[in-house]
């Protein structure tokens, strides 16, 4: 029970310093609700989404009321041209750009997980699915100077509230695309940090090596995002949140080699085997099992029988 939980605690703590068992119990005061909903995430079968949706949510809740005060220490930061340039350019990493070098560069020198490339091109198809719709219905202003007087960090105007433009385009909602309105409204979630993700994942499953460097560099876009003024701090996190979830299991599962090989075995070859089947864990191609045929070809020179009862040479 919480009670004795907190009790435990307060006995533990008992001969240490008053502001550090005051703290502790504080932090366990806190704890203790959350504790249940934890385990209940850390099951097996869900904990690849909930433990990263429950974290998201308690950095959400901490994030939004300093939005505005993070961003504005953000853009008072004194940037030289060159980090600029520089962050511009590592902050195209999962952008268009860089996806097509990616995916020439992998079909260059690796010509064992090209099919691989399928899963990551769906995975960036449905995480466009998702983020452009929901940063409509969201419409949350993007921290624009001329927006200033209009709007904050707390600012959300639903697929209701609508905003008066610029010109003939006039009193406008979010989802109103084919008005010729901005993407002004479209702030949350960060459509970078999405596609960002999602590249990081598809990365770090196909090559594991890479993956530190992957996250590192989804990490410049989510900060590059904030220091440029285009996005809140929870803008980029839930950005984030997106494109793990709609990545990890599209990559993991194969959904696109899968798709491709429903697709040709219903319009080509009913009997064509699954692409599928050659990669294990989504990965790496399968190795040889005990099962395998293996044909091992015969040493040189060893072609002839030898030995006795070998047939005589014809002189």
């Amino acid at each position: 029970m919480p009670v004795g939980r907190l009790r435990m605690v307060s006995d533990y703590n008992r001969g240490l310093p008053w502001p550090v068992r005051t703290a502790h119990l504080l932090l366990a005061a806190l704890a203790t609700p959350f504790i249940p909903v934890w385990r209940w995430a850390s099951c097996p079968q869900r904990r690849w989404w909930a433990r990263p949706t429950l974290v998201a949510i308690a950095l959400g809740i901490v994030l939004l009321p300093l939005d505005g005060l993070i961003l504005r220490g953000a853009l008072a930061l004194p940037l030289g041209g060159d980090i600029k340039r520089v962050l511009s350019w590592y902050g195209e990493f999962g952008q268009g750009g860089m996806i097509v070098l990616l995916g020439a560069i992998v079909w260059i020198l690796d010509r064992t997980h090209t099919r691989r490339l399928l899963d990551f091109a769906l995975a960036l198809g449905l995480a466009a699915v998702v983020t452009l719709p929901l940063k409509m219905l969201v419409g949350r202003p993007r921290p624009r100077p001329r927006f200033s007087g209009f709007y904050d960090h707390w600012s959300f105007l639903g697929p209701w509230g609508a905003h008066p433009f610029e010109g003939d385009v006039g009193v406008r909602h979010a989802w109103e695309f084919w008005a010729d309105i901005s993407s002004d409204l479209w702030s949350m979630p960060s459509s970078h940090t999405v596609y960002a993700v999602v590249t990081c994942v598809w990365i770090g499953a196909i090559y594991p090596r890479l993956r530190t460097l992957a996250w590192g560099l989804t990490a410049i876009v989510g900060v590059s995002r904030v220091l440029f003024g285009a996005h809140y701090p929870t803008d980029v996190l839930v950005g984030a949140l997106i494109g793990y979830l709609v990545a990890t299991p599209c990559v993991a599962r194969l959904w696109g080699v899968r798709l491709v090989d429903w697709a040709w075995q219903i319009g080509v070859d009913p009997d064509a085997p699954p692409a599928s089947e050659r990669f294990s864990s989504g990965v790496h191609p399968k190795a040889p099992t005990a099962t395998s045929p293996v044909v091992t070809p015969p040493a040189m020179g060893t072609d002839r029988p030898t030995g006795q009862g070998a047939p005589e040479r014809v002189k």
